[in-house]
């Protein structure tokens, strides 16, 4: 179980955080916590989002569009130093709740800042304008 001041750091972030909870026995991980900011910026509660599923569903509704998110995080994966790097960091199109698409570099830890078995998803909106 996560303690919750292993996330209280997350709550004075102006960018949307998530915290997964990570397990060797499915890829399919829980989503545990959000900040305000992801509340905010995507949406989301982790009620419609739990899992690592349901967030796919919900931020990239496009089956298309899906694979070519998954083929960006293999590449992304394929290409990192697990020794130097502490991010693998892709840039997205996320559907938030209200219907709006918005572009966002997504950087997942590769070494957990939260406590052990958790790591942390952070959202950073990219302006196209």
């Amino acid at each position: 179980m996560l303690d919750p001041s292993s996330t209280q750091h997350f709550d004075d972030f102006s960018q949307p955080v998530l915290v997964v909870e990570y397990t060797h026995k499915s890829l399919n991980h829980k989503l545990v916590y959000q900040n305000k900011s992801f509340i905010k910026a995507i949406g989301w509660t982790l009620d419609e989002i739990p899992d690592k599923e349901h967030w796919w569903q919900k931020a990239y509704p496009d089956p298309q569009y899906q694979k070519v998110v998954e083929n960006l995080w293999e590449i992304e994966m394929e290409s990192i130093d697990l020794n130097a790097d502490e991010f693998v960091v892709i840039t997205v199109n996320i559907m938030t709740k209200h219907n709006k698409m918005k572009r966002f570099e997504v950087r997942t830890e590769l070494k957990s800042s939260v406590t052990e078995g958790y790591y942390a998803v952070i959202f950073d909106e990219v302006n196209t304008a």
